[in-house]
């Protein structure tokens, strides 16, 4: 097990500090594109060879395993999702559909050579960085009931500069904003916006132009009140079953207690008063025992 370990991460170092990965082993993709990864098999008189495709990071991943027989021209295997393969002459090719920011790593493609015995390996390493596809996105930093402040940002794009330009219902705004390399804030009061009103981002960047647009109402100022209500409610019902809880125990203590031939006695005066008086009225006189009468005859 710690052997094992120790191979991984002599991999995983290796891979990064490789002095021979080179920009031929490089490959740069945009986010949703399909990557082929080439694996260069060495042309000997090798008929059958084991292949076995892993990007390497803190857990090293294994991707596919395959067995290429070079005679029959077939290869076969399986990989995980996400993944695939095919083959080209002598090269073998790690193919990534959609790929995604989180496929960029050091990947490993190890060849050992089966048929005819002895065995024999080769390691091709390759590295792939993906960059995500911009975007642009606009938002409602903060308002009151006379100012409002949007940030509208290019998310995904850290290279180039953006040249941002803002408009009021199709009407340029030209001094009522600042701008970075990549986001642009806009802050604007009353007369210059009113509600029903739409302003709209431009971002422009290498030819490409791209537009976001926020409609402004009393709803966009109302957000985060709104999102409040429902945690006062809870609070406060929380809050109000735990007073009840403590107090109804306390209520029923003190109204009455429970005596231990199970009758009860009510502590308040006016309830001892009542109780008396009927157990005095429900108590029975017992009468005397009347003398017996003689009859004597004469």
């Amino acid at each position: 097990m710690f052997l094992k370990w120790m191979t991984n991460c002599l991999l995983f170092f290796t891979s990064i500090y490789l002095p021979n990965t080179g920009a031929e082993n490089v490959f740069r993709a945009s986010e949703g594109e399909t990557v082929n990864l080439p694996c260069h098999l060495a042309q000997n008189d090798s008929v059958k060879v084991s292949v076995v495709w892993t990007k390497h990071s803190a857990n090293s991943t294994t991707i596919c395993k395959l067995i290429f027989n070079k005679t029959a021209r077939s290869l076969t295997g399986d990989c995980i999702s996400h993944f695939n393969f095919s083959s080209e002459s002598f090269t073998l090719f790690l193919s990534i559909e959609n790929v995604q920011p989180s496929d960029s790593g050091n990947y490993s493609c190890k060849t050992t050579r089966l048929i005819p015995p002895p065995t024999l390996d080769d390691t091709t390493y390759v590295t792939l960085k993906v960059n995500a596809r911009p975007h642009l996105s606009l938002q409602l930093n903060s308002s009151n009931d006379t100012c409002i402040h949007l940030l509208c940002s290019m998310e995904g794009l850290t290279t180039e500069q953006v040249n941002f330009t803002w408009s009021r219902q199709g009407q340029s705004l030209l001094h009522q904003f600042t701008s970075n390399s990549t986001s642009s804030e806009l802050h604007l009061c009353k007369p210059d916006w009113s509600e029903g009103d739409t302003i709209t981002c431009y971002a422009n960047y290498s030819g490409t132009q791209t537009e976001k647009s926020i409609l402004l109402s009393s709803q966009n100022a109302s957000e985060k009140g709104v999102e409040l209500i429902p945690l006062l409610i809870i609070s406060s019902s929380a809050a109000a079953g735990l007073i009840l809880c403590i107090i109804l125990p306390v209520v029923i203590c003190k109204c009455r207690k429970q005596e231990e031939h199970g009758s009860i006695v009510f502590s308040n005066k006016v309830y001892e008063n009542f109780s008396f008086a009927m157990a005095r009225q429900n108590t029975q006189p017992i009468d005397k025992p009347q003398p017996e009468e003689c009859i004597y005859e004469n």
